[in-house]
């Protein structure tokens, strides 16, 4: 089972390694992490299975509207999918944004993710929009909201 907890510097590497494989880019990966230790420092938590960083999941409350937070990014490594470590993850930051007072929490995702469409369901996220080309043409996403 995996251990979620907060990421510290010597999880830098590793979680540089997840968010490459989905941006594509070593420095844009780098310096997103990078930037993202200090903005999010309280809510940006890894698993850690077997003492390998696993996955990892980034949140943000918005600074003009701290009733509200965004889920910036939930990754778990190809080997470790199913297994349950992206629910702990997302578990783990909403109950950190609960403690700041957040009521809702939003997320985007791809509406062609078949994996992760039904876990954000099972957890309460329900459809609140739909954004065509929100990062791009063909980039199309479906907005997800959770009420605390």
């Amino acid at each position: 089972m995996a251990t979620i907890r907060t990421f510290i510097s010597g999880d830098f590497d590793s979680v540089v390694g997840l968010e490459m494989k989905s941006s594509g880019s070593v420095y844009g990966a780098a310096v997103f992490i990078r930037q993202m230790q200090v903005l999010a420092e309280s809510s940006f938590f890894v698993s850690e299975t077997n003492g390998d960083i696993t996955g990892y999941t980034i949140g943000s409350v918005l600074m003009k509207s701290p009733k509200r937070a965004w889920v910036l990014r939930l990754a778990v490594s190809e080997e470790h999918r199913r297994r349950g470590i992206g629910r702990q993850l997302l578990m783990r930051l909403i109950e950190e944004l609960k403690e700041y007072g957040v009521e809702e929490v939003l997320l985007s995702v791809s509406p062609k993710n078949h994996s992760a469409l039904p876990l954000y369901h099972s957890l309460g996220f329900s459809d609140d929009s739909f954004e065509e080309a929100y990062f791009g043409p063909g980039e199309d996403r479906l907005i997800l909201i959770k009420y605390l």
